[in-house]
């Protein structure tokens, strides 16, 4: 059985005091929620953040919800392992994964994705022996092209095997890549998949332009994208929108709506 979460980067602008964000948890599961992807909310980030991990497990708790996954940029992941660790305990979750290389390596060269395969065996280990597994969230970027053999960026991560792959199918879409034949490339190696659709919106200046749209509302092949999750193990389907063009919501009541009648059943 595949869970429906909603990544909570969705709602981060309805999310701006503790009162909001426990709210919003409460609409979730309301809706039909049964999980969360902490990520991209700024009340629960940096160092000393407004709700602690340990308050935002008693919100969550409190509305019925589990933490399915969170992120954490690869500096923080590697030079304070164990912190990470232990957030990721008192959230009650196993899967961290990097948003995108931020601050640590140019995320447009070929090198960086070379050096972090070389430093990520370690920390796997590390996290492993804890019961956490290391992610990737890609964008559209990871599929610059590079070299003779014109391989992707994405390749080089698909070359370390025990890291897993947060497939964001919007952003295959955009990057010109095939969702669902990417991810049948990665058989047990997805275990969340970030699911938004594309559509075309009218634009002054390009005509038109894709943007960000609820799941069943726009172009993308969802039979296609969702059988192939399953076929690869996803646990999963991550409802996110980087941005509306109504009540967040609402998108996230309309993508539940769409997956739930998708989800396979025993």
């Amino acid at each position: 059985m595949v869970m429906l979460a909603a990544a909570l980067y969705t709602i981060r602008r309805q999310a701006t005091s503790a009162t909001e964000f426990a709210a919003g948890l409460r609409r979730l599961r309301d809706i039909g929620y049964l999980g969360v992807e902490v990520a991209g909310v700024p009340l629960l980030e940096g160092p000393e953040p407004v709700i602690s991990p340990r308050e935002t497990k008693r919100m969550l708790d409190d509305a019925g919800l589990t933490c399915v996954g969170a992120h954490a940029r690869w500096r923080e992941i590697r030079d304070d392992t164990s912190a990470v660790v232990d957030r990721l305990h008192e959230l009650d979750c196993s899967m961290i994964s990097i948003p995108a290389f931020v601050d640590e390596f140019d995320r447009f060269e070929p090198a960086s994705y070379e050096a972090f395969a070389g430093e990520a065996a370690m920390v796997m280990q590390i996290l492993g022996e804890h019961g956490v597994r290391l992610g990737y969230h890609h964008h559209a970027h990871e599929f610059l092209r590079f070299g003779a053999d014109r391989l992707t960026m994405f390749d080089v991560l698909i070359d370390e095997p025990s890291l897993a792959l947060e497939i964001d199918v919007y952003w295959a879409a955009f990057a010109g890549v095939d969702p669902a034949g990417l991810i049948e490339r990665l058989p047990g190696r997805v275990p969340l998949l970030h699911c938004k659709d594309l559509e075309m919106i009218r634009d002054q200046e390009a005509g038109a332009r894709p943007f960000y749209a609820p799941v069943g509302e726009g172009n993308l092949d969802w039979e296609r994208i969702l059988a192939a999750s399953v076929a690869a193990g996803t646990e999963a389907w991550v409802v996110e929108q980087d941005d509306c063009l109504r009540d967040p919501f609402d998108c996230l009541r309309s993508s539940f709506e769409f997956l739930r009648a998708r989800v396979p059943t025993p």
